[in-house]
């Protein structure tokens, strides 16, 4: 395992090497890297990221929507797509990248990771690692923003995922039980990493007011025990328009635009766009980095 984690190290060493003699190693493209996580299944979680992708997309982004919920995908299903290759076909050598890669709406794409796709980043043989590194390098180049839709819950999969993020949206509901478990996923962000960049968003909420004193609660839990200011993005109201769309496998940004979920999501979206204010180090290589780090210091 000690070799696999090396082998691992030496091939992210090289995603991040620069690729031409004499270029600037910040001449590679600039990309945001968002995981989308939850600390519990059942809040909406591949809803908000779905529809996240295609309202970002509509406003001019180049979207990648990497969905890294291994072995419950479900971004797929909410598109009413059906990929018949993941990640996992692409590091035993049955596909290329490319090969992958299914177009969405509005101009998104779509990459299935597979169950344990990442960890199988340590066996590739040399050239599968020289293939893997361009293929990833064009998907950077190919991208403004990156959503990484993570499992629910705390498993170490998910973890890896979330740790690895520069930037972290936590989707809850108003529930206690979903609060405390956000929370639960906060502090493993305050513990396991420096200076975490972490935003809130209360999905399904009742009224605003109940949004709202959700959202209080988790800032103020943060700040009391953690010293950790996160942000309070907003709300997604609970939609009849909402609960429609996911039966028909159509997100509302799509199947009805103007209902009271849509516009919301537009607003946190904007919120997204525009409320960059930290450093990030932009880029997909840099994200693999560190989610192959962190799988190989759990092995």
């Amino acid at each position: 395992m000690q070799d696999q984690a090396e082998n691992l190290r030496q091939l992210v060493e090289r995603l991040n090497a620069p690729r031409v003699v004499g270029k600037p190693a910040d001449s590679r493209a600039n990309c945001r890297v968002i995981a989308i996580t939850s600390g519990k299944g059942g809040v909406g979680k591949t809803n908000i990221s779905v529809n996240f992708a295609l309202d970002m997309a509509s406003k001019g982004k180049k979207v990648l929507l990497f969905d890294a919920d291994m072995g419950l995908a479900n971004v797929d299903v909410m598109l009413g797509i059906v990929p018949h290759f993941n990640l996992a076909h692409v590091l035993t050598g049955q596909k290329t990248l490319a090969e992958i890669i299914t177009d969405g709406p509005n101009g998104i794409k779509i990459v299935a990771s597979g169950s344990g796709g990442v960890r199988e980043l340590a066996d590739l043989n040399d050239e599968q690692r020289t293939k893997f590194l361009d293929a990833l390098l064009a998907l950077q180049n190919q991208s403004d923003l990156i959503l990484i839709d993570t499992g629910a819950g705390l498993h170490r999969n998910v973890l890896a995922f979330v740790l690895a993020a520069e930037e972290v949206v936590v989707v809850t509901t108003a529930e206690p039980t979903s609060l405390m478990d956000a929370y639960g996923m906060i502090k493993i962000l305050y513990r396991e990493k420096k200076n975490p960049i972490i935003s809130v968003i209360v999905n399904m909420a009742s009224t605003q007011a109940e949004a709202d004193e959700a959202g209080k609660k988790l800032t103020i839990l943060a700040r009391r025990f953690l010293n950790l200011e996160i942000d309070y993005l907003g709300f997604v109201p609970r939609d009849m328009a909402m609960i429609k769309a996911v039966k028909e496998q159509k997100p509302v940004i799509l199947s009805a635009p103007n209902c009271l979920a849509a516009l919301s999501i537009r607003q946190l979206v904007d919120a997204v766009l525009l409320g960059k204010t930290h450093k990030n180090d932009g880029n997909l290589a840099g994200f693999f980095k560190r989610v192959t780090q962190i799988f190989g210091s759990t092995v």
